[in-house]
């Protein structure tokens, strides 16, 4: 008898972690791995799209302060784990590693007094290489 067919993953169940440290984010942008068509021949070069995350601004300043070290020169490149879940609080069905990750850019909250959305802040991280784990469980520490 074949297996069962493997039902769709959603998009809506998700951990993140920068080094060792659990972050929350509301979203994380498409992750995207090409090949460079300008590469020379028999050495074709990999190319990654940045990244993307999104969540709500609080008093916690861990990404202005990383992206602020970057600003100041310090070469401090970071892997982020992004897992994927099979429901809230459910099981790692996917481990994606942003290898050697750094902050582009960061976008704090606009402001608008005739609204009350919920502030949110923004970075957007280039990275060495990306690496879909075949582990189906969190890194250690997690």
């Amino acid at each position: 008898m074949p297996p069962p067919p493997e039902r769709p993953l959603r998009i809506s169940s998700f951990r993140v972690l920068i080094a060792d440290r659990e972050v929350g984010f509301a979203s994380v942008g498409h992750l995207t791995s090409e090949t460079d068509s300008e590469a020379p021949p028999g050495r074709p070069g990999n190319l990654h799209a940045p990244v993307v995350l999104r969540r709500a601004i609080s008093t916690d300043r861990v990404l202005f302060d990383w992206r602020r070290r970057v600003v100041d020169g310090k070469d401090d490149r970071r892997d982020v784990t992004i897992l994927q879940l099979s429901a809230p609080g459910g099981d790692v069905v996917n481990t994606w590693k942003l290898m050697g990750a750094r902050p582009r850019r960061w976008s704090g909250p606009a402001f608008d007094a005739l609204h009350d959305d919920i502030a949110m802040e923004e970075i957007e991280l280039t990275y060495d290489d990306l690496v879909w784990l075949d582990e189906r469980k969190p890194p250690r520490g997690v």
